[in-house]
This record gives structure tokens, C-alpha cells and sequence, in this order.
């Protein structure tokens, strides 16, 4: 650790994609020691390391216009003037460290900034251990999801995104099969490597894995563990908010025979994670 740390108590989420981190986004950004930038996903790790052209000066002018997007007739001023100038920094270059810690400007007396970027889950053991190294108190949390069920819930979500369900409707099996092979859905479920990657380059404290089930089955009890991961007091959550489902994908069953298709990759992680000493939930099989 250096003398002089770059980040001060940095929390991150690093997925998995589709495996709850907005409902958990919905749920800390409520806690008065947790801060979030206006930007959930600032993806600022995985740009440095891996894809600077992800927060080039034009994919932030992309994304600002809507950051900056209000209703005249409902919109607050003083609200209005704190987006303004969180965006002014967010334009403002070079993007590195001081530019990150500026997307935090307006933390008050929280004790921890907040970033939930799925992405960072491909980050590699070297990346890793230069953001400990540069943090004085740094916090990981991993939420793990069945694979199989991730993998059709990021399908239909991507697709969703990208304007293309209709897809779906025509796509037999094979197909939808090799366009999962021919993207990056298996990368964001390989948790066998992530987590390698993570327990390489970080102390057992700073790291919390987790499962998405304990969403449904037990949240308050979820959000309490994840309290004491990070050392702050515990909050009461609404039942509207802890029942609330967020940013879901659209609804379609699995076809039949994709789960077959699937089963070997979702059978070595089921060992792997059990071979690390993470038993999966029983609904994994």
C-alpha cells in the first residue's frame, strides 16, 4: 500500500451481468455512508486497463446528453445545477485518477464511493492489484448467478438493448447456441476465472461473493451481510424497494433443449465453484 493512496474507501460490484447489481444499486444507493456518481456504471477500470475508447471525449459527449436530459416543468433548479456541474466534470479530461475522484465530489460525510460496473468482473489479477495497491480501503463484491439462467437473462437483454428481440422469435436452438458462442456471454459467466483473478491480487477481506438467489430468498438478510462487509451501520429498507424488481429482461422461456446445450459449461462451474470452497445453491443443481 502506498503512503499516499489515490482512492480513499472505494466499494466496487463487479457483476455478474444480469445477477441483480441494479436491485442492489436500488437498495445501497439509499445508505447515507455509500455514494454513487450520477453515473451507475462508470466503467473507469476496465477502461484504463482494457478498453480506453470505452470513456474516449466522444463516448462521454454520447452519454452526457443524457445525463443532462431534465423537464422544465417538474425539474428542480438546485438539482438541475449539481447534474450540470457533475457532467462538467465528467467531460473534463485527461480521464485518469483525479478525474475519477471528481465524479465524487458531492459524497458528503458518506464513507464510501460506489461504482457498480459489471465489466470489471474481466478485469485481469494485475489490474487487480494496482487498484489495491492505489486504495486505502477497497471492498469487492461478486454476485453469482445460475449459469444457465444468466446466460438467457443477458440474451434477451442484449438483444432488448440492441433493438433486435424479434430474433428470437425466429432463431431454432443451434442458432441462438452459436450466438451465445460468438459474443461475450460465456466471458461474463466464467465465474471460475474471475474469481481466480480476484483471490489472485486481493486479500480475503477486501473480496464478498455472494449468490443472486439470496435476492429472492433473502434479501434483507442479503443487504445485512453486505453491511458488515463494509463496516457500516444497518439501514431499514422499505418492503417496496426489497420486493421491487429492476431493469428486468424481457420475459421469454427458454427454448427447449438449450439448457442441454448449456449443461456442460454450467456443470464444470458448478464444480469449480464448489472445488474453491463456494457451495452454489441447491436450485443449481
Amino acid at each position: 500500500m502506498t503512503s499516499e493512496p489515490v482512492f480513499d474507501h472505494l466499494f466496487l460490484s463487479v457483476g455478474a451481468m444480469k445477477a441483480g447489481t441494479t436491485w442492489l444499486y436500488d437498495v445501497m444507493n439509499r445508505h447515507p455512508d455509500i455514494h454513487f456518481s450520477h453515473e451507475k456504471e462508470i466503467h473507469y477500470f476496465y477502461a484504463q486497463a482494457l478498453r480506453p475508447g470505452l470513456l474516449s471525449d466522444r463516448a462521454r459527449m454520447r452519454r452526457a446528453k443524457g445525463y443532462l436530459a431534465f423537464d422544465p416543468e417538474v425539474s428542480h433548479a438546485q438539482v438541475l445545477q449539481k447534474r450540470v456541474a457533475w457532467v462538467a466534470n465528467w467531460l473534463k479530461e485527461p480521464v485518469d485518477d483525479a478525474w475519477f475522484n471528481g465524479l465524487f465530489v458531492n459524497r458528503g460525510a458518506a464513507r464510501w464511493i460506489a461504482d457498480f460496473s459489471n465489466l470489471n468482473a474481466l478485469l485481469p489479477g494485475t489490474a487487480w492489484a494496482d487498484i489495491h495497491a492505489r486504495t486505502r480501503r477497497l471492498r469487492v463484491l461478486y454476485t453469482l448467478r445460475e449459469p444457465c439462467d444468466r446466460l438467457w437473462s443477458h440474451v434477451r437483454f442484449h438483444l432488448k438493448i440492441q433493438g433486435q428481440s424479434h430474433l428470437l422469435d425466429g432463431w431454432n436452438t443451434d442458432e441462438i447456441f452459436n450466438h451465445i458462442q460468438q459474443g461475450d456471454y460465456l466471458e461474463h459467466t466464467d465465474y471460475l476465472a474471475a474469481i481466480t483473478r480476484l483471490r489472485t491480487a486481493l486479500p480475503d477481506d477486501c473480496l464478498m461473493i455472494d449468490f443472486f438467489d439470496r435476492i429472492g430468498g433473502d434479501p434483507r438478510g442479503f443487504v445485512a451481510d453486505i453491511e458488515r462487509f463494509l463496516d457500516i451501520a444497518p439501514q431499514v429498507v422499505p418492503d417496496t424497494i426489497v420486493s421491487r424488481v429492476v431493469n428486468p429482461s424481457p420475459a421469454r422461456p427458454m427454448p427447449a433443449g438449450l439448457a442441454e446445450r448449456l449443461e456442460p459449461f454450467a456443470a464444470a462451474q458448478r464444480e469449480g465453484l464448489r472445488a474453491m470452497g463456494l457451495e452454489p445453491p441447491a436450485s443449481w443443481g
